[in-house]
């Protein structure tokens, strides 16, 4: 691929966005911090006063969602908020930014895309974008991949929130509404365990509050009604760039076919496993590391076995054997196959040949008996 010259024939103003936020600060945040990041670099070329509700209008966000943007870049040492000295807030300052200590390397990405001459090797992590098109969990490829692309992103570290805070945050009004919801599909009242864990994925890793339901959403229509196990996924959608719902339901939609073909394999009339049901599939996908076409063709072979009695204990039982003997894909199972019928073969034919030697020696034993009782016979005879 040549290189390009991007020109423009229009007379617009453009606002200048640093390299380094391009570069390493970009790639890791939500796609509406960027836009509100972005539109905060508009306004201060534009040099007008402007109110949150301003800013929320434009974007048909809420006002929560453009405060939470701007704490995520005080975090990210991007901006700062200036009060008077009643603490009154005045402004926001975008401060200078530098090069993170990350493995990015800009110049690997133009390489990536044939604009340098002399390609280098790709080093560059994963943006948001790209993780969401490798990560998505093709069942059909080997789950080896998924980790490699895990380790690309930096996951913020879990901390104890002071009372203050808590208090604070359950005052949040959207927040607030996602402990009521929880509840509700928990069945129960949460604990302060399962709070300090909606705020660290709420806070830390910035999940919209859609977001943030609809995964509670997901987590509690597959029998998981445990924030460790909401945790555990939101981890996963933060390490491989879901943002959004619609990302998330792609996502999701791989995981949960699992479950639906099983249960449609086995001929049982549910949409949703049940938690033992769950937990079985969830060790053939997440600890043996089988993909869907393995466990349907262990499902398959236990209908063909029993067809009147196949069930998930049966399942696992082929599947516990397979990952003893190291199946990674289909075409280790028909090795297999037919290492099995070589030494049936094998075993039937040295039946045979044992009982065809008992056989004739059974045979050679009664001649001679006959024999015998021939002479008895005719010794009789001669001394009458």
């Amino acid at each position: 691929m040549e290189t390009i010259t991007i020109t423009t024939k229009n007379h617009e103003t453009y606002s200048s966005v640093s390299n380094f936020f391009i570069d390493y600060y970009m790639t890791e945040a939500n796609g509406e911090f960027v836009k509100v990041y972005l539109y905060l670099v508009r306004l201060l070329n534009s040099g007008r006063a402007i109110t949150i509700a301003d800013i929320a209008d434009h974007f048909n966000l809420t006002e929560k969602d453009i405060c939470r943007a701007i704490r995520y870049w005080i975090k990210q040492g991007v901006l700062q908020l200036e009060y008077t000295a009643d603490k009154v807030l005045t402004g926001i300052t975008m401060l200078p930014l530098t090069a993170k200590n990350t493995n990015s390397d800009p110049e690997s990405l133009l390489s990536m895309l044939g604009v340098t001459e002399e390609p280098k090797p790709d080093t560059t992590p994963a943006t948001p974008t790209e993780s969401i098109s490798k990560s998505k969990p093709s069942i059909e490829a080997d789950a080896k991949e998924e980790p490699i692309l895990a380790e690309a992103v930096k996951v913020p570290k879990k901390v104890s929130y002071s009372a203050s805070f808590i208090a604070e945050k359950k005052e949040d009004e959207d927040f607030g509404n996602l402990l009521y919801q929880t509840e509700i599909y928990f069945g129960k009242p949460l604990t302060q365990t399962d709070v300090n864990t909606l705020i660290y994925i709420y806070e830390d890793l910035s999940f919209h509050p859609d977001l943030l339901e609809y995964l509670v959403e997901y987590c509690v229509s597959i029998g998981k009604k445990s924030s460790r196990y909401i945790e555990a996924v939101a981890l996963e959608w933060y390490k491989n760039g879901i943002h959004t719902v619609e990302d998330a339901k792609v996502a999701s939609k791989n995981y949960n076919s699992i479950y639906v073909a099983v249960l449609k394999q086995l001929g049982i009339p549910r949409r949703v496993p049940t938690p033992a049901e769950t937990a079985f599939i969830d060790t053939w996908y997440n600890t043996y590391s089988f993909n869907k076409n393995i466990i349907i063709e262990a499902c398959k072979r236990a209908i063909a076995q029993n067809p009147h009695s196949a069930n998930f204990n049966y399942v696992n039982g082929i599947l516990e054997n397979w990952h003893k003997q190291n199946v990674r894909k289909l075409s280790d199972i028909e090795k297999l196959d037919q290492q099995w019928a070589a030494e049936k073969k094998k075993k039937a034919t040295a039946g045979k040949t044992t009982s065809a030697n008992q056989f004739n020696q059974y045979q050679n034993s009664t001649d001679q008996n006959v024999v015998n009782e021939f002479e008895k016979l005719f010794l009789q005879e001669t001394n009458q």
